[in-house]
């Protein structure tokens, strides 16, 4: 029954769309999350929220949304940063969703769905059994009833929550100095949008209920603000564009950004997006010569080395792209995804038995473990050192990295590997000490099922 009333909920549209964005699967670049984390971390400081305890991630979907789930993480489709005209519209959707963390309201979501779940399932039943009995009109009259009940619980509480953060959304602007023009500019855009059908509507109407009084309470409270005309600053707005034109780049059909981006644009994002479109394209020199002519104009930028030696690395030159990737790392040494792209290349290069194979095996080793310091759970530095160890002939170590990748994806397969790895692994070693809690883990797993 309490399967029937969740596919009710999905059928009348009150669960969030979360589901689905996960399916289009995660992004992860430095560029663009140092950007968001930018925007962020001075909206989490005024919300006296620790930015290193929130999580930041961004979602491969068009569709403009941005939501909060699993705690305190924010998740930003790329289609918000794709139609958002400016970071200050950005800004005003974190601001926005920050209200939700800070006024605990995914906990009472939950809360709120169980308690309007009640009258429906009691309606169902009783329906049902107006059905058994032979009366199907009635049945069908108590159930769609209880649908409506739960529909105006839900919508209500909902509406109450969005409020709330729109207050807090204000209030967080003004404390770091930051206009509420662009969440009044979004906000207005997509109240366009509630005479939609839910096919055409972007899901940050559905998860978001707007209406023309919600714009009206923003515009009035921007009313107020000392801030109501302040503007992104010009690198702010680079940023933003060159953002813009690095998902575009990526994500979209290279002949589209290549007309998108002709080469008459000379600026910057235009360049930007064309060497990454030449690349997938396989036109690698073309896509360097774009490249190069970005690093010659802005020569600190670890995003431009970073292009260069993905684009080598891709195109079977590792060689030729560990110097890009060492620049790269050097310019900005606390990003993890730099380290791993750099100990990725030094991994191919490690291929052989000589000892300047080996040397590029240890090199990808710190620089892998390096990353896992600066973040801990990513999946693809565990799986990338299990391949240096394989390398370099350290099989319980590999079986170790296998263990820890396995497990942060929660699969069975840790457990397998972490058996393995325990007869080899040194007694009192820190790797040892990991594959005995992800052991005891595991089994932990497999008794509750």
């Amino acid at each position: 029954m309490m399967r029937f009333i969740r596919l009710l909920l999905l059928s009348i549209g009150l669960l969030a769309s979360s589901p689905t964005a996960f399916a289009s699967g995660f992004i992860r670049d430095a560029e663009i999350e140092k950007l968001l984390a930018d925007y962020s971390y001075p909206l989490f400081r005024a919300a006296g929220l620790n930015p290193n305890t929130v999580g930041i991630a961004l979602i491969n979907n068009k569709s403009l949304n941005a939501f909060v789930a699993n705690g305190q993480n924010i998740y930003f489709h790329t289609g918000l940063i794709l139609e958002a005209e400016d970071p200050n519209m950005v800004i005003g959707v974190i601001a926005h969703e920050i209200g939700h963390i800070i006024g605990g309201h995914l906990s009472r979501k939950a809360s709120a769905i169980n308690e309007a779940q009640r009258p429906a399932l009691v309606a169902t039943i009783l329906g049902l059994g107006s059905v058994l009995a032979g009366a199907p009109d009635v049945g069908l009259a108590l159930i769609t009833g209880g649908q409506h009940v739960v529909q105006r619980k839900f919508l209500s509480f909902n509406r109450a929550q969005e409020s709330s953060a729109d207050v807090i959304a204000l209030r967080l602007l003004e404390d770091t100095g930051q206009s509420p023009n662009g969440i009044i500019r979004l906000m207005d855009m997509l109240a366009d949008q509630e005479v939609l059908s839910e096919v055409s509507q972007d899901p940050y109407v559905r998860s978001h209920p707007l209406s023309r009084e919600r714009v009206a309470n923003y515009t009035r409270g921007a009313e107020q603000s000392a801030y109501r005309n302040v503007e992104d600053s010009a690198e702010l707005r680079h940023r933003h564009k060159m953002a813009q034109a690095k998902i575009r780049g990526f994500l979209e059909h290279p002949s589209t950004t290549l007309r998108r981006y002709p080469t008459r644009n000379t600026d910057m994002p235009s360049r930007y997006a064309r060497a990454i479109a030449l690349h997938r394209r396989g036109q690698t020199d073309a896509a360097l010569t774009e490249i190069e002519g970005l690093i010659a104009e802005t020569p600190t930028s670890p995003w431009f080395h970073e292009l260069k030696g993905q684009v080598n690395y891709e195109a079977g030159r590792a060689a030729d792209g560990l110097a890009a990737y060492e620049k790269s790392v050097a310019l900005a040494p606390d990003q993890p995804l730099l380290l791993i792209g750099l100990a990725t290349t030094q991994l191919s290069l490690g291929e052989g038995s000589d000892a300047m194979s080996q040397e590029f095996n240890r090199a990808a080793e710190n620089n892998l473990r390096a990353a896992l310091r600066l973040d801990s759970t990513n999946t693809t530095a565990y799986f990338q050192l299990s391949k240096v160890f394989g390398q370099m002939q350290r099989v319980a170590y590999a079986e170790w990295a296998l263990a820890e990748y396995y497990a942060l994806l929660g699969r069975r397969e840790a457990l397998k590997h972490a058996q393995r790895a325990l007869k080899g692994l040194p007694n009192g070693s820190p790797e040892k000490i990991r594959t005995t809690d992800i052991l005891q883990i595991a089994r932990a797993g497999q008794a509750d099922r």
